[in-house]
């Protein structure tokens, strides 16, 4: 039984002090002051806008596809030697005719996407003021009155 009572205030004892490296130390406070620690940030917001593009076609794929076709029309006309000079002149007659059809203003819509970007104040920690008097910067935020352990290094 006395093995036990000595192992039970053993264990109380040392609960209650902090075990630290050489040169620290740890002391409770009482919070007196919170202040909070602002920073600027760069927010950047994406405004997607669509938006209408135009384009000149000069007709290329017309005339491409309007020489081949009136080649093809134009060789079944003549006959000999004729033959290459009513081919040539279909080719000619059908390019004129499909870059013709072909030409033109070409529009189609496209997605745009544009950055706005603004600054917001935010929350960096906190500086909390003890009943000593002393200062000291923190991420965890503490109300006035709440008790913390302050760790002290000692050189």
């Amino acid at each position: 039984m006395r093995t036990i009572l000595m192992l039970i205030a053993a264990s109380v004892f040392f609960s209650s002090t902090c075990v630290c490296a050489e040169g620290q130390s740890v002391n409770m406070a009482t919070v007196t002051n919170v202040r909070e620690v602002f920073r600027i940030i760069t927010i950047r917001e994406p405004i997607a806008s669509r938006e209408e593009v135009c384009e000149d076609d000069k007709g290329i794929g017309g005339a491409i596809l309007g020489g081949v076709a009136g080649g093809l029309i134009g060789s079944g006309f003549g006959r000999g030697p004729g033959n290459p000079a009513m081919t040539a002149l279909g080719a000619v007659a059908g390019a004129a005719a499909g870059q013709s059809m072909a030409r033109g203003t070409k529009c189609y819509p496209r997605d745009r996407i544009n950055y706005i970007e603004r600054e917001q104040e935010v929350i960096d920690g906190y500086i909390i003021t003890v009943d000593t008097g002393e200062e000291y910067r923190t991420k965890t935020r503490y109300h006035v009155g709440d008790r913390v352990r302050i760790r002290s290094t000692i050189e």
